[in-house]
């Protein structure tokens, strides 16, 4: 009967998810690694391409396990995106076959791909976020994502103007909103949270075959992100 058991669905998102806190951008290399050194903590792991295919499948259970440790009380939200390119430059002529992507505008030009719509808190928690393709509105995001109520209390940056969000006007605006300097410096707390995101979990720098993996993908960073500044919070109360 126990050569017949198998690896239960948390410990294979918890191998997942140490791994993306842990910056490894080879997900098989990682698995690999845990095989290797670690089989005394998982003697049932399943073979590479089913580990994956659970991590796929399980792709909603663990964004809404990340948002689930977001604090609930958040008087101020920020919202903006991040591009998820899967072809730059010249590589969007011939990029990879994903129906799903599109060509749109990025912060370092034109991007083949999609795009995470993140909304996080003042604490630089994700509440909410969206994986879309490249070429989809702002404006339209917004409202889709945040209710009237959420986007009466969201900052955001030009691209949101006109969505109900409170965004920093664009430079032709007849009638520009009062933006003082704390909102920008409000607002910088989500672009702190996409370096993060880039820097500690890969986000946007590993090739993915599939709509599908870049979703996956970015609900785990999303969740690996909260769990590290549910930790840290956790720490310092212990304190």
């Amino acid at each position: 009967m126990a050569r017949n058991r198998q690896a239960t669905p948390s410990e294979l998102i918890t191998i997942a998810l140490v791994g993306d806190l842990l910056g490894q951008k080879n997900s098989e290399t990682w698995f690999a690694l845990v095989r290797q050194l670690y089989a005394d903590l998982f003697p049932h792991l399943p073979e590479r391409s089913r580990y994956h295919r659970h991590l796929l499948a399980a792709r909603h259970l663990i964004a809404s396990f990340g948002l689930s440790l977001s604090p609930k009380d958040a008087d101020i939200l920020i919202i903006d995106s991040k591009p998820l390119p899967i072809a730059q430059g010249a590589r969007m002529k011939r990029p990879r076959q994903q129906s799903e992507a599109k060509i749109g505008p990025g912060s370092m030009g034109w991007v083949m791909g999609y795009k995470l719509h993140g909304v996080v808190d003042t604490q630089g928690y994700f509440t909410k976020f969206a994986i879309v393709a490249a070429n989809e509105s702002e404006q339209g995001v917004a409202r889709e994502l945040l209710s009237e109520y959420e986007r009466s209390r969201t900052l955001g940056d030009k691209g949101y103007v006109g969505s109900g969000v409170y965004a920093k006007s664009r430079e032709n605006a007849k009638t520009p909103v009062a933006w003082p300097p704390v909102l920008g410096k409000l607002r910088k707390r989500i672009e702190s949270v996409f370096s993060r995101l880039a820097r500690c979990c890969s986000l946007g720098e590993v090739q993915l075959n599939s709509f599908q993996a870049v979703v996956a993908r970015t609900c785990r960073a999303v969740a690996a992100h909260n769990l590290m500044l549910h930790l840290e919070r956790y720490v310092r109360s212990a304190a």
